[in-house]
């Protein structure tokens, strides 16, 4: 136990040493304490309109302006980024729970289970998130939880998949043998032996995974198919002002680059963590 507590710490050492996992890490726990404390931290309340700051250029009440119903850019940019990070979180999370789980017992156990579970997997595959978005959102209405719904079906299949081709590998290690002869059952084998074998590319994925919910997510907002207005979000500030984007285009500005760099920070720590694990999987 002290030799795998010691290697882990080993690890996490060599990845902070990463420039990119560092930054990185400091990025997306800037941007987090920023959008957690936007009710603190905001200036304004994200929904309150005031018709005389309509287009309001940069400074004076308005730090980074205010958009056509004379809402306060920064604090619809702060709170729009906490559900934007919510999704992005929630989805990652929902997807690693059932995918990981269904992957590695179809890789493990294989027989019907493996044939059933890869089926599943290869219908899901090749749905495009819109779509499912679409099917969601009849099904469930507008909200928190269609959306969520929507990218975590998007991204299970490629967990299933991490996970079976992992335990597919694994299960014809010795140790295993061994585990099985001395009569562990099945699922006490997988949650000692195989889950921890999946343990760094889960988290490289679910790394980039956030990054493509949060992209994703605000695509949904843009083409009115994400969280219902006034729900702030990024991409449905970008949708509401694209249209007025050369008469104030800070309005479009600030939540265009507050997606970039969240994308770009879970991204770089995705490719940090592959560097230091020295993972050669290409994920997403």
């Amino acid at each position: 136990m002290s030799a795998v507590i010691a290697r882990r710490a080993s690890t996490g050492q060599r990845a902070w040493r990463s420039a990119k996992v560092r930054y990185s890490c400091l990025l997306i726990l800037l941007l987090l304490l920023l959008t957690a404390g936007a009710g603190w931290i905001a200036p304004y309340p994200h929904d309150e309109i005031d018709a005389t700051a309509s287009f309001s250029g940069p400074g004076g009440q308005h730090l980074l302006g205010a958009d056509a119903l004379g809402r306060d850019v920064l604090s619809r940019t702060l709170h729009g980024g906490r559900m934007s990070l919510v999704v992005g979180l929630l989805a990652t999370l929902v997807a690693v729970s059932c995918g990981v789980p269904l992957g590695a017992l179809a890789g493990y156990v294989g027989g019907k289970a493996d044939w059933l579970i890869s089926r599943v997997v290869d219908l899901l595959l090749p749905f495009p998130v819109i779509l499912l978005a679409i099917i969601t959102k009849m099904l469930l209405g507008d909200g928190l939880v269609s959306v969520v719904l929507a990218l975590s079906l998007v991204l299970i299949p490629f967990f299933a998949r991490m996970a079976r081709a992992k335990a597919l590998s694994v299960a014809q290690l010795p140790f295993i043998e061994a585990a099985q002869g001395s009569g562990l059952r099945t699922g006490r084998i997988m949650l000692m032996h195989v889950f921890p074998h999946c343990f760094q590319p889960v988290l490289i994925m679910a790394t980039l995974s956030v990054a493509f919910a949060i992209l994703a997510e605000a695509s949904l907002s843009f083409l009115g198919l994400g969280l219902p207005p006034p729900a702030p979000s990024w991409g449905g500030d970008l949708q509401a002002s694209m249209s007025a984007f050369q008469l104030a285009p800070w309005t479009v500005l600030a939540p265009g680059c507050a997606i970039t760099l969240a994308v770009l920070a879970f991204n770089f720590l995705g490719d940090g963590l592959r560097d230091v694990f020295d993972v050669g999987e290409r994920f997403l």
